[in-house]
């Protein structure tokens, strides 16, 4: 390559450095569409200090949904529009995620209250409790709210997403109850006509109603009267079932 080539990407590399650090020009890339950096720039340019460049590419992909559904929402996010937010191509989007619904599952789990169910906890009724309060907690995070609508949307219309919320949100948080019931049977702390799944149901479909149609408000006051009525079924001393065999 010649001399006066090499100054050329070089002083473009420095002015690209410039504007990319400005303040300014930081801000108003986040408010309209950016083009993917020069491909003779981005040859020229060396990793910097900090974190590995492919894990602030990562990141910059995350951070850039993120706001793509903010302002947005789930009708008008596209991986065009996360791909020019966060200055990278398509391409590097689909290396890491194989679809929308897997970008959006990624976003979900980032969110996820840190503790799951405790399958060996000695109090199911401080358990259920415990958790049901935490993710009525995370709920009130507009943001998380937006993602989690969104990935159920996606669901409807895309098989794989929809594999993808049931194996790796569901199914695992579901079988954590399970099991968590299976043990506070076999203690005795509730009786062995209970049916498991039902109750799971009963604990978390109304969170989904609430959140789906938005008619009513998911909040502590909310879960700790869902826990009232699903107390009564697992530890009144007269169950539905039996009400109903003694009619």
């Amino acid at each position: 390559m010649q001399q006066h080539d090499l100054n050329s990407i070089n002083g473009t590399h420095r002015i690209y450095n410039l504007l990319r650090y400005d303040p300014y020009v930081k801000c108003q890339n986040r408010l309209m569409k950016q083009k993917d950096i020069p491909n003779d720039i981005a040859a020229a340019e060396s990793p910097g200090r900090g974190r590995p460049r492919n894990q602030q590419t990562h990141d910059a992909i995350l951070d850039a949904a993120r706001e793509v559904l903010r302002l947005h929402g789930y009708a008008g996010f596209s991986m065009e529009q996360v791909a020019a937010l966060a200055a990278v191509s398509k391409t590097s989007i689909y290396r890491r995620w194989s679809s929308k619904g897997a970008l959006l599952i990624e976003l979900y789990m980032e969110g996820l209250p840190d503790e799951a169910i405790s399958e060996s906890a000695k109090s199911l009724k401080a358990e259920l409790r415990r958790y049901l309060l935490a993710t009525v907690e995370r709920l009130q995070d507009r943001e998380w709210r937006t993602i989690l609508s969104s990935l159920v949307a996606e669901s409807q219309y895309d098989e794989s997403t929809a594999a993808l919320l049931r194996d790796k949100v569901v199914m695992p948080r579901r079988e954590s109850g399970l099991r968590l019931l299976r043990n506070a049977q076999a203690r005795g702390e509730i009786e062995a006509d209970i049916d498991h799944e039902v109750i799971l149901d009963m604990l978390f479909g109304p969170i989904w109603y609430r959140l789906l149609f938005v008619h009513a408000r998911i909040d502590a006051d909310f879960a700790e009267r869902l826990l009232a009525q699903v107390n009564l079924v697992l530890f009144g001393k007269e169950r539905v079932g039996k009400t109903a065999k003694k009619r």
